[in-house]
């Protein structure tokens, strides 16, 4: 029945053929085009997403000195939201701003010789000693301090006014108690110059001894010779001092340890010697101290 209709009807055969090769030939670019274009939603949700973050990176940065660095802008993230807790802690400050209160105790220790000058020295009345020097206080600052110190110079008695006297020895002790302010000269980080200089009180003892022979028996006996004191005489008097040094910070410059050398002028007001009472008048000592300073 349809091959009868087909040759009766070729027109209507040639319409069919046409129109189907035009449907397919529409159809085609449809599915080619369909296959090859991007999914433009997801991309505009993407791109949204990240002009959002662009957005909020290059507002934090313009508040934290207009750098839009993505790692400036985690480095700042980092820095305003801490990670636990949501608290900074700011309780020790950053060095060198920092300073504990131990870091303001001064001490001074050391030791060295001493030299008489003046009366004391053209009179005769005592010649070359050694010192002491031990004292603490506080340090204001790296520059000034003040100082609570104590000051032993044993000097001894020349030979000529032990002979005067009949004894076999003698010396002179001085104990001095000052209130001594320092200030610091940086000439480095690591060593400069101080001076010093103050007053206090002193108390001065002069002795002279003798040789005794002594015989002590515990599980066995011992016989010898010791010095005794057979006479000696004390004064209490007021005193100053003045001085300077050199310091090096021996153990590194954030250390507040300072090795020193230092010369002091020492003036101690005993009395002079009269018919009534023993004395050997002022006493002037240049004492030369080295030691260890905080």
């Amino acid at each position: 029945m349809l091959a009868n209709s087909d040759r009766n009807c070729p027109l209507l055969r040639r319409m069919l053929v046409v129109t189907s090769a035009v449907a397919l030939s529409c159809t085609l670019p449809a599915i080619a085009q369909t296959a090859h274009t991007p999914d433009l939603s997801a991309t505009t949700a993407q791109d949204s997403s990240s002009s959002v973050v662009y957005q909020a990176s290059l507002s934090t940065d313009e508040l934290l000195g207009g750098s839009t660095s993505p790692y400036h802008f985690s480095l700042a993230a980092a820095d305003g939201s801490p990670q636990y807790g949501g608290r900074s802690n700011n309780k020790y400050p950053s060095y060198p701003n920092y300073q504990s209160k131990a870091s303001h105790i001064a001490i001074v220790a050391g030791g060295g010789f001493s030299s008489p000058v003046g009366e004391a020295s053209s009179g005769n009345y005592e010649t070359f000693g050694y010192n002491l020097d031990l004292g603490g206080g506080w340090n204001f600052n790296k520059r000034f301090g003040v100082l609570f110190e104590y000051q032993f110079d044993r000097m001894k008695i020349p030979g000529v006014t032990i002979a005067e006297v009949g004894a076999q020895g003698g010396n002179i002790n001085s104990h001095l108690f000052l209130v001594d302010p320092v200030y610091y000269l940086y000439a480095h980080h690591s060593s400069g110059a101080y001076v010093t200089g103050g007053g206090g009180f002193s108390r001065k003892v002069t002795n002279f001894t003798d040789l005794q022979q002594v015989s002590e028996c515990y599980y066995f006996c011992y016989y010898g010779y010791q010095s005794e004191t057979v006479a000696n005489f004390s004064s209490n008097q007021g005193a100053f001092d003045v001085g300077g040094g050199m310091f090096f910070k021996a153990f590194g410059q954030d250390s507040n340890a300072k090795l020193f050398a230092e010369v002091r002028y020492v003036w101690v007001d005993s009395p002079k010697p009269t018919s009534t009472t023993n004395g050997e008048g002022t006493e002037t000592l240049i004492p030369v101290t080295f030691g260890i300073r905080f």
